[in-house]
This record gives structure tokens, sequence and C-alpha cells, in this order.
């Protein structure tokens, strides 16, 4: 799988595919990481092959806000983001929200 970094552009098509595949609970190692992800973050689309990468994209302009890895951590994945990414990301979910 192509590994899109932050600031690229992702097509349409890209979105579409990627939103398919996540609705297909045999594509992930563990769906509900990425339930977990989208639900703490509401305006990002979240992406990845379980034990990969994980790639958040925002919907509403199509780009690649940022990657990070994800380790197997037994029973679950684990995304490992630095804290200033976390924090963006929720300053950017409250901002919407108001």
């Amino acid at each position: 799988s192509t590994v899109l970094r932050p600031g690229d552009k992702v097509s349409e098509k890209e979105l579409i595919n990627w939103a398919q595949t996540m609705d297909d609970p045999t594509t992930y190692g563990d769906e509900m990481a990425n339930i977990a992800v989208a639900d703490r973050y509401h305006i990002q689309l979240v992406i990845f092959r379980a034990g990969e990468l994980l790639t958040v994209v925002n919907p509403r302009d199509g780009h690649v806000e940022h990657t990070a890895f994800l380790v197997n951590v037994g029973t679950h994945y684990k995304a490992l983001v630095s804290w200033y990414e976390l924090e963006e990301a929720r300053r950017n979910s409250e901002r919407l929200q108001k």
C-alpha cells in the first residue's frame, strides 16, 4: 500500500476505496481501533492496514494531516503519534463543533 506523507493530497477515488475497505471487518486486524480514533477526532477519516501505518486525512480538503506507526500490543493496536499532533486534532475538532 502507498505510504502518504503529511501534506500529500488524496484523490477522491482513494478516499472512497479506503472508506469501503474500512467497512469490511476482514480487512483490518482491529477495526475497534478505527472506531476509537474516528470517534475521538470526528472530523478526520482514519485509514490503516493493521500493524503498518495510520494515516489521518482531513476529508474536507483531502489533505493528509499526519501519519503514525501502529504497534501491536497483543489485544489491540496502539497508534504512536506525538502529543502535539493529538492536541492539534483535538483543537480542530472542537473548533468545528462550535
